[in-house]
């Protein structure tokens, strides 16, 4: 309960500015449902699972907007893929000239122009946004990636290498001083290894007879410091011949004192190539392709009273706690919720801190959605293997981001100046914390993939998740994470109408679904809060097709996706090359599924977008407070 009340004293600022920055949108958006309550919050939820997820979250959103659902959403949640069209709506709404201004819901207000067919054509272009185009084009942009996988390399070999040479040199002047036979010890230490080795390889059949002839532990301690001193006594040896390398030796510790300012790994690994490829994927299509918005400025003169059109974004990441020992820490298992937004960034055990301060100032919008997609890096939260993060870090495969300690982000003084090779060493031996000045963040699936921790954490009155990871096996790995979850760490139940293995996982002789969505409904367990018990609706979307409703790839081609892609709609995320055939088949599938979802023809009817007759989130929550198919407007 102290744990619990700390948190709640760290979130209040956050969640007061939140409130100003939704109701003063609201009263822009639709002045005559402008009545915003803690207790009557609309969410949407975008999951991980790269390419896929963010164009199945397309078609999907594409129908929202179209039918007035979307501009009803008070946040936006995103993580990893999901985040890649969550910036493309920020960015295109924060162009949009709609502050202090009010404006229509619906088509005639900014949101006409999300989703334009402009922008779709963008999109399905971009589907291989790694590496992306056609011919000579396509050839070019791989090996564009592959410039950059080589030069994130190199570049790191220069800390590396000037690391082990300062160490020589230190070695070197400790010899100096020392003057060693050296020919005598290490043939006396070569005789000792031998004999402790024929002995471990002979003797221990010994241990079933006398167990005093036999200890393991004594065994593996001498042989360890016998390799140390070997170790110790090559090195002389190295530093005694004529290695060419060993010349430059004297200037290492310069080299790595210089070069240590620059090596940058927000800037030298793959993260940097990664951001850009977003940024000129999906926000180019917005006229922002250039990286040039800030996460901050998403707010007015850092005034929530001033906050643009679109539902305000919550980018979920995953803070990295390999090193922690603190007992704060116990139960969190090596990972916490790491938050980026407009007004503030940070997590519990962190603390918040606002973003236009000095830490998160430059923070772009393409630099936060490419932290939360941070997939490959060699600390995965609760999954972290040890000796991979050290493999990864030596060759820099790393997407994921050093994001300002929010304990000291408000120091300007503090982060005009970091020596990187400290934070290298401390990524190499996993020893993460919060105590630096810097602290690792990555894919926020790497904690919780649908997105909807934080909603349920704002007691969100209807929360709509889309779950799009790949779940081949229909296992819903990702959901019972976040049940569990919400249970241990918020006090909260989710209770599902209909078992989601029944009905949206395929029958296996038919191999498709009966449904791609259940409703449940969210609980405060008892004596949870003294404030009255929170209540909600979360509806789960699950990518999934269903048996007789069948869909084709474009309205003009009979040919079905799924025929020569048995695995569709779960295909691999290590998949991110996308052609246009592909992309076209997750883009359908996800209108097909908000067209289920909301009773409407997306197919046949042009005018499907005029049906729908909500208002207002507490209409939207009575919809799917008795569920049996939306409810339309009468013509």
């Amino acid at each position: 309960m102290e744990l619990e009340r700390e948190t709640n004293r760290i979130l209040e600022p956050v969640f007061k500015e939140e409130m100003q920055a939704i109701i003063a949108r609201r009263k822009m958006i639709n002045p005559d449902c402008s009545d915003t309550k803690p207790d009557d919050l609309f969410g949407i939820a975008l999951s991980g699972g790269g390419i896929r997820s963010a164009t199945m979250n397309l078609g999907i959103l594409e129908v929202f907007n179209k039918c007035g659902i979307f501009q009803l959403a008070d946040y936006l949640s995103t993580v990893s893929g999901g985040g890649y069209i969550g910036g493309y709506i920020h960015a295109t709404l924060s162009r949009n000239e709609c502050h202090n201004k009010t404006t229509d819901a619906g088509q005639n207000g900014p949101y006409a122009g999300l989703f334009h067919k402009d922008h779709i054509e963008h999109f399905k272009k971009f589907g291989s946004y790694l590496a992306p185009g056609t011919d000579g084009i396509k050839i070019l942009n791989r090996l564009r990636l592959a410039g950059a996988f080589a030069a994130s390399f190199i570049m790191n070999l220069i800390w590396i290498l000037s690391t082990f040479l300062t160490l020589a040199f230190l070695m070197q002047c400790a010899y100096s001083f020392i003057h060693l036979p050296y020919e005598r010890i290490i043939g006396g230490l070569l005789i000792v290894s031998s004999v402790t080795l024929l002995y471990h390889f002979f003797c221990h059949p010994l241990r079933y007879i006398n167990g005093t002839l036999w200890r393991s532990n004594a065994l593996n301690y001498t042989e360890g410091v016998l390799l140390l001193f070997l170790a110790f006594l090559s090195s002389y040896y190295l530093l005694q011949s004529k290695c060419p390398l060993l010349c430059y030796v004297p200037y290492a510790p310069l080299v790595l004192l210089i070069t240590g300012f620059f090596a940058n790994p927000n800037l030298l690994t793959l993260h940097r190539f990664y951001r850009d490829r977003i940024a000129t994927a999906f926000m180019k299509a917005a006229g922002t392709g250039d990286q040039a918005l800030k996460l901050h400025d998403l707010v007015v003169d850092g005034d929530p009273n001033k906050w643009h059109c679109a539902p305000y974004p919550l980018i979920n990441t995953c803070l990295n706690l390999q090193g922690a020992t603190d007992d704060k820490f116990k139960g969190t298992k090596t990972s916490d919720y790491f938050l980026l937004s407009p007004l503030y960034c940070g997590s519990k055990l962190t603390s918040y801190t606002r973003t236009n301060t000095p830490g998160y100032s430059t923070l772009t919008l393409s630099s936060a959605v490419a932290a939360s997609g941070a997939a490959v890096n060699p600390e995965t939260g609760t999954s972290t293997n040890k000796v991979l993060a050290f493999l990864m870090t030596l060759l820099n495969l790393r997407l994921g981001y050093w994001a300002a300690n929010p304990k000291y982000a408000n120091r300007s003084y503090i982060f005009r100046f970091v020596w990187w090779p400290y934070y290298h060493i401390v990524e190499l031996l996993s020893k993460t914390d919060t105590k630096k000045r810097r602290v690792n963040i990555s894919d926020g699936g790497h904690i919780e993939n649908l997105a909807v921790y934080e909603l349920l954490r704002r007691k969100c009155k209807v929360i709509i998740a889309i779950d799009a990871g790949a779940d081949p096996e229909y296992g819903f790995s990702d959901l019972k994470n976040l049940v569990i979850r919400a249970r241990n760490e918020l006090g909260l139940e989710i209770n599902f109408r209909q078992a989601p293995e029944t009905v949206i996982a395929p029958e296996p002789s038919k191999g498709f679904s009966k449904q791609h969505y259940v409703i449940a409904d969210i609980k405060e367990l008892p004596g949870k809060s003294k404030e009255g018990a929170y209540s909600g609706l979360l509806v789960y979307i699950k990518s999934s097709m269903l048996a007789g409703k069948t869909w084709k790839v474009s309205t003009d081609d009979s040919y079905f996706y799924k025929t020569y892609h048995p695995s569709f709609p779960h295909e691999s995320t290590a998949n991110q090359f996308f052609d246009e055939q592909q992309w076209t088949a997750y883009y359908q599938l996800g209108r097909f599924i908000a067209g289920d979802l909301l009773n409407v023809d997306v197919e046949n009817d042009p005018h499907y977008g005029e049906k729908t007759s909500i208002k207002c989130v507490k209409e939207l929550y009575s919809q799917f407070e008795t569920y049996n198919g939306f409810k339309h407007a009468e013509n």
